[in-house]
């Protein structure tokens, strides 16, 4: 008898301990809530992060390029020093606009986003990707280079697809996936010029 009741004590016990423990075991849901990073597995998995940091990681910082395009006008004479700024600025313009295009995406719970030019076709984006093809969110987070500009006087675009945008007038191959085999494509050198830009920047 006394043995069972013994049992019975560490029974009642060993409960009390698991109740309490399960009690008091944090609860992350709130901090869930104001954390903006979601991150799961498969091909929706996105990271709503800013890419703002990433990306200036990856890509040439304005000194780069203006010491870039100084020792190019010293060797061939082609950009005055308005035109260096002027290319400097346009890279600028295009990379914050692909910075807001995902920001403003994230907040929208955008997946996919898509490829275009503006105002003209990149010559030398050409040769990697086309209009219309697409990245998702998590390959911009894993290869933030994705963002345009890919190289001085590009007119790559980034845009966000909500999945009812009317891309007939934009894609050249329909809604096709820039990634294949999931590796990340090739892209342009940032040092590649257009010739048109070239011609702009001369004296």
């Amino acid at each position: 008898m006394i043995v069972v009741i013994v049992i019975a004590v560490i029974f009642l016990a060993l409960m009390l301990v698991a109740l309490r423990v399960a009690i008091t075991k944090p609860n992350h849901s709130e901090d869930d809530v104001h954390n903006p990073l979601i991150h799961a597995s498969g091909i929706y998995s996105i990271v709503r992060k800013s890419p703002r940091d990433a990306v200036y990681e990856v890509k040439p910082d304005v000194e780069e390029i203006r010491k870039y395009l100084s020792n190019l006008n010293e060797n061939i004479n082609k950009f005055s020093p308005d035109a260096v700024e002027n290319v400097i600025n346009n890279w600028n313009k295009s990379l914050e606009n692909s910075i807001k295009a995902v920001e403003d995406g994230d907040r929208q719970n955008v997946e996919f986003y898509y490829f275009d030019f503006e105002p003209v076709d990149c010559p030398i984006c050409s040769n990697y990707l086309k209009k219309g093809q697409f990245v998702t969110r998590e390959e911009i987070f894993n290869h933030p280079n994705l963002l345009p500009p890919f190289h001085l006087g590009c007119t790559a675009t980034l845009l966000p697809h909500h999945g009812k945008e009317d891309l007939r007038e934009t894609t050249e191959l329909g809604m096709m996936p820039l990634f294949k085999r999931g590796k990340c494509p090739e892209l342009p050198d940032w040092k590649s010029i257009p010739k048109q830009t070239t011609i702009r920047g001369s004296r």
